[in-house]
């Protein structure tokens, strides 16, 4: 399989947050909410179909550090904290039926 690169990455977020963006109630959502939503839907999801949201989430961050060579420590270790608390925000509504 080949590597995606960052940019491909971050178009493919871009393009699930439009569609959230288009949405009957997503225009009114900043995209920090549009965000929020996504990853609902995603916890809500894993929940439906016995996907596990925080293995998932925990592999997908190593990943991303094995392909960002260099990024170890500083960028990551920022970027870790963000994401730590954009999933800790979507986690709240999901969490209900996943605990």
């Amino acid at each position: 399989m080949a590597a995606v690169g960052s940019e491909e990455r971050v178009a493919r977020a871009e393009e699930a947050l439009r569609v959230y963006g288009l949405s009957e109630e997503g225009w009114r959502r900043s995209p920090s909410g549009n965000l929020r939503e996504l990853l609902t839907d995603l916890l809500q999801w894993c929940d439906a179909t016995q996907h596990g949201f925080e293995r998932a989430l925990v592999a997908a961050r190593a990943q991303r550090e094995a392909e960002s060579p260099g990024a170890a420590g500083g960028a990551a270790g920022a970027a870790g904290t963000e994401s730590a608390g954009s999933a800790g925000s979507a986690g709240s509504p999901g969490s209900v039926g996943s605990a």
